[in-house]
Formats: C-alpha cells, sequence, structure tokens
C-alpha cells in the first residue's frame, strides 16, 4: 500500500502513453511537441504543492519592518512557518519523488502524450485527477500553516506592512505555478509585459 498512488499514476500514464500510440500523434506538430515537452520539464511536485521556505532577513526588508522587537515577532513567526513545512516535506518526501520520477519517465518515453489537443482530452484530465490526489492532501496542510502565519503577522504588523507582506507572499505562490506552454504564441507579449514573481526571499525544497 505504500506506493499505491505511485502505481494509480503509473497506471493512467501507461493508458494515456497506449492511446497516443495508437494515434499515432495524428495532428500533432512540431510546435505542440515543444510545447508539451516544456509542460513535463517544468513540472515540479514540491512546487505544485507549494513547498517553500521564507528567508526571514529578506522578508523584513520586502515588508519594511524597522523595530527590533517586531523584527524578532516575525522573524519567530517566519521559522515557525518553515519547521512545520520541513516537516511535511520530510513525510511526504517519497510521494514527491515518486511523482517527480513518474513525470520525467513520461516526457522521456513519449512528451506528446501531454499535447494539448481535443483527442486527449479525457486522458489529460485523468492524469490531473491522480496527480490531484498526490498533491491536494499535501498543499492543504500546507495552506492551513499558511492561514496560521498570516493570522500571527496580521496581528503584529501594521495594516500598510500587512498589505505588503500579502502581496510579497502571493507573488511567490504565483512563481511556483507551471506556465502553461504557449502554442500559437499568442501570450509572448504579455509575458514580455512581465507579470514579475518574487525571485528572493524564499528557498526552494
Amino acid at each position: 500500500m505504500k506506493h499505491l498512488f505511485f502505481a494509480t499514476l503509473l497506471l493512467v500514464s501507461s493508458f494515456i502513453f497506449s492511446q497516443g500510440m495508437r494515434n499515432g500523434g495524428g495532428g500533432m506538430n512540431q510546435q505542440n511537441r515543444q510545447g508539451a515537452t516544456r509542460a513535463v520539464q517544468e513540472f515540479n511536485a514540491s512546487d505544485a504543492a507549494g513547498i517553500f521556505y521564507y528567508e526571514t532577513d529578506e522578508v523584513i526588508k520586502k515588508i519594511k519592518v524597522k523595530d527590533d522587537q517586531l523584527k524578532f515577532k516575525v522573524k519567530k513567526a517566519l521559522s515557525n512557518y518553515n519547521f512545520k513545512i520541513k516537516e511535511i516535506a520530510f513525510l511526504n518526501s517519497v510521494k514527491l519523488n515518486d511523482l517527480d520520477k513518474l513525470m520525467a519517465a513520461m516526457r522521456d518515453s513519449q512528451p506528446t502524450n501531454l499535447q494539448d489537443n481535443s483527442s486527449n482530452s479525457d486522458e489529460r484530465q485523468n492524469m490531473r485527477k491522480a496527480i490531484g490526489k498526490v498533491i491536494r492532501p499535501i498543499k492543504d496542510e500546507i495552506l492551513s500553516n499558511e492561514e496560521v502565519l498570516n493570522k500571527t503577522l496580521e496581528e503584529i504588523l501594521s495594516e500598510k506592512q500587512n498589505k505588503k507582506w500579502l502581496k510579497y507572499q502571493n507573488n511567490i505562490k504565483e512563481s511556483l505555478q507551471p506556465k502553461r506552454p504557449d502554442n500559437n504564441g499568442q501570450n509572448r507579449m504579455q509575458r514580455m509585459n512581465g507579470r514579475g514573481g518574487a525571485s528572493g526571499g524564499m528557498r526552494r525544497q
């Protein structure tokens, strides 16, 4: 039972692979192949679950905390959060590593399985559901700890500082989300015009 979730994912991926072989990849161009490959390459189970750790000194700078006592309280709250997330990451490390291995195997064996076309929509939906069964409980536990952190900071920060904190936190979380492949090149200008994520203030697993 230890690796039941992995066996489920493997079964789903095998089904998708067989469908792709039967379909012969019909109607798929080089651009779709490259987009599908990028989608798998960019997948990271820890990122998908929301696992990251705050750099306390960087956060202090970002939200402009000057008072020494307040700095101590903020650092303590962030350190407590980091500790809880490390526990979650450790307890779920096998599941997350197996999921990364599965996605890597799919990338190496049949990257076209994740192509974005209607013929494979059911298979891709099944794969998302299988991945969700692994990721969702971990993410829910992390969100529960995040709520505690945010409530603690809300009670000790000024309204302005708290707004900076929430914006900063949201930028980091957005930066962890996988980028959807741009099959038609229609979103390139949007990316160039820039939705910048936070590059500092966190440590990935």
